[in-house]
């Protein structure tokens, strides 16, 4: 990846003397940027070009070159890739458009680029792309003139329009960019790639990325992983609606879209997902300037009370920091050096005549308090006060502030050249308090994701093993052809990975239905069995609390027409008759997410999951502490834990039954969604019981 980030001679093949076209701007953009290496103009004529020595093909330069910037017809890109593989040419940024994003007879063009970069042996960025930038060494191979100054952000964006946008933010910021690279149809190399090397880049503290799809999950998981450096990295992840239309068949599944997977992905990975281009924006603005946030606890200054309800209103709601508790010595020495002070509870509030001098006072004061982990300084444009004075003291303490520190000067001009004074001394500021304030929670939720251990997941021991029971029955469904297994055959993979299930029976006529019933034990459940009735309850499928022979009898009857009448074409099996369990409901289901593969979900059951669409994810492979979590997060943990007098539920029996799920789900990647609804949970050493089974096969 070096010779895309940091390349020490590039050739522009396209290369025009019109600056006004793709390939001139791009020839321009370098030599304003002050490239000190190799540039190799690429054009047919030959020549000389903006007074550069043209060649007429890359085979003809005769040097060593490390990225090819290709900027010609669509129809002329995948030809190149030839003499890319003869002059020994192994990057390209193809900056040319009319591919997959524009065609069907693109998207062809674009298969046979593919073909032949790997032919020979060419990684590339794009098609379609906006291009890439390494500031420090003078590289400029974008259609932009917005070069922003030497910074710490590395920039990795699908789109070269929202790219620009960031380019301009990090020059009017002056936080700058390290590495800026764009990846347009992304066909080749994309964020998996680049993260392990950015994650080793000296000139890079933070990644952000823009992405409107992920191509390749798994690259992308084991790439932030094993990043041989952690650093922050913040995603602005689109398209949530469009992803979130995905369709399941099950309810987890429904309320899980694939968007909700790459919130479970970005939290397992420890990256930020921002919700907007601001968010984006303030999350690179912390982590570029600030150190990490050791404790939770912030002190909030300011010289307007409006602003510090304002702050300590978001501070309640941030949900990784809190309004630290002053000590009664850091109390007295702000009353010792400002009398007047209006407030000396935090936030504290110096007035709206505090001068400059105040604001140094009551900083030096709070950053040595124990319980302070961040900083809030706030300023109001109040006649009275000197914000630009403020601002400079702020700057001039910055290397003494052993905290990660935020400011929000809230107005317009007064507060713009106050901003500047602290933008020009990297300090980050905001134009809103719950601005200011969010970004010192976002740096506290990565700090405590850094250090977070990771216990691999106990591996339940099968005696015998489940896979070959398993593939058994998933091998018979799909040679009838079914893309679902039966509630049956569902439990018999569970019972197969030591899954226990209450005792059950199946039957084909009201009469065994008397004596299975009378096996079993009353009370019972009855539930239609067939492949083709996903929702069983509506469709009058189910009948609960059978609790004798007559009723056992005129449930059979009642199931088999109802059925029949709602579904004509369905395949009735029989009934299931399964013994009734007491406890509490939960469920719990695994899909398999195309691009990276299975995620868990657990959360209240029953009728509830559909009516509070309340569920926690997980991603496999998980860690202890992330089941851990997953369980804990939910209002379903707290009715198990005994809220409101209940008896204490068998968790540990709940954690052995996501465990023995997971494994089925890496056992057997036929099965492309698995719920159990509900899962019963018996009081504390009872156990829990799948009551349900809905099993669909990968298409």
């Amino acid at each position: 990846m070096k010779g895309f980030l940091s390349p020490k001679s590039v050739a522009i093949i396209g290369a025009s003397a019109d600056a006004t076209k793709l390939g001139g701007m791009l020839l321009k953009n370098m030599i304003d940027a002050g490239f000190k290496g190799g540039l190799y103009p690429v054009n047919p004529k030959g020549g000389e070009i903006q007074g550069i020595k043209t060649y007429t093909s890359v085979t003809e330069i005769g040097k060593p070159v490390d990225l090819a910037v290709i900027a010609v017809k669509n129809t002329l890109v995948a030809k190149e890739m030839d003499n890319l593989g003869k002059a020994g040419i192994k990057c390209a940024s193809i900056l040319s458009a009319g591919f997959r994003e524009e065609s069907h007879e693109g998207a062809e063009l674009e298969k046979e680029l593919l073909k032949a970069a790997k032919r020979n042996g060419v990684r590339i960025l794009g098609p379609n792309c906006f291009g890439n930038m390494n500031i420090k060494d003078g590289v400029n191979v974008t259609f932009t003139h917005i070069v922003p100054p030497v910074g710490n952000i590395a920039i990795l964006s699908q789109s070269g329009a929202l790219g620009s946008s960031i380019l301009e933010w990090a020059k009017s910021t002056k936080l700058g960019n390290s590495k800026f690279v764009t990846f347009g149809n992304k066909s080749d190399v994309d964020e998996g790639d680049l993260i392990p090397y950015l994650s080793e880049d000296p000139d890079t503290k933070v990644i952000g990325l823009y992405c409107e799809g992920i191509t390749n999950g798994a690259k992308l998981v084991a790439a932030v992983e094993n990043m041989p450096v952690k650093k922050p990295i913040v995603v602005f992840k689109s398209g949530k609606t469009a992803a979130g239309s995905a369709a399941a068949s099950s309810h987890t599944g429904s309320l899980a879209g694939s968007d909700s997977v790459n919130d479970v992905i970005f939290n397992k990975l420890n990256m930020h997902r921002a919700s907007d281009a601001d968010e984006l924006f303030d999350a690179l603005s912390v982590f570029s300037t600030c150190s990490l946030m050791k404790k939770d606890g912030i002190a909030i200054i300011t010289n307007a009370g409006g602003l510090g309800v304002m702050s300590a209103d978001a501070t309640y709601e941030a949900p990784f920091i809190q309004a630290a508790k002053l000590a009664q010595s850091t109390i007295d020495e702000i009353k010792s050096a400002l009398p007047n002070v209006a407030g000396l509870t935090n936030p504290i509030d110096i007035r709206g005549d505090a001068k400059a001098e105040h604001f140094r006072s009551a900083i030096l004061a709070v950053i040595k308090d124990p319980s302070v982990g961040g900083l809030v300084i706030m300023g109001s444009p109040l006649d009275t006060a000197d914000l630009e004075a403020i601002a400079n003291i702020i700057v001039e303490l910055r290397d003494d502030i052993p905290i990660p520190t935020t400011c929000c000067f809230a107005g317009g001009e007064k507060c713009d050249r106050a901003n500047a004074i602290l933008r020009e001394g990297k300090i980050p500021c905001y134009p809103t308090p719950d601005r200011a304030v969010r970004a010192l929670s976002i740096l506290r939720k990565y700090t405590v994701g850094k250090d977070a251990k990771h216990d691999a997941m106990t591996v339940p021991s099968i005696p015998g093993g489940g896979r070959a029971a398993s593939k058994k029955i998933l091998e018979g469904a799909e040679a009838e052809g079914r893309k679902s297994l039966t509630e049956a055959e569902g439990k018999q993979i569970f019972a197969a990975y030591g899954i226990s299930v209450p005792g059950e029976a199946t039957v084909k006529s009201a009469d065994d239905a008397v004596r299975e019933c009378n096996r079993i034990g009353y009370p019972v459940v009855m539930k239609i069995l067939s492949p083709d009735i996903a929702h069983k309850t509506d469709v009058g499928g189910v009948v609960v609390g059978v609790k004798t022979p007559e009723a056992a009898k005129e449930a059979f009857d009642r199931i088999m027409a109802s059925c029949k009448a709602a579904k004509p074409d369905a395949r009735l099996d029989g009934v299931s008759i399964q013994q009734m369990v007491f406890g509490q409901e939960v469920i719990l289901s695994m899909i398999r997410d195309a691009q990276f593969g299975p995620v868990v979900s657990f959360g209240l059951g029953g009728i509830y999951v559909e009516i509070l669409g309340e569920i926690s994810q997980a991603h496999v492979p998980m860690s202890e502490q992330q089941l851990d979590r997953m369980i804990s997060s939910t209002k379903a943990y707290k009715l198990l834990s005994g809220a409101r007098g209940l008896p204490l539920a068998d968790v540990e029996a709940v954690k052995d039954m996501i465990r023995r799920i997971v494994l089925v789900s890496v056992e057997n990647p036929e099965i492309h969604e698995l719920e159990i609804n509900p899962v019963i949970v018996g009081k504390k050493g009872e156990g829990c019981w799948a009551v349900d089974a809905l099993c669909t096969l990968v298409k």
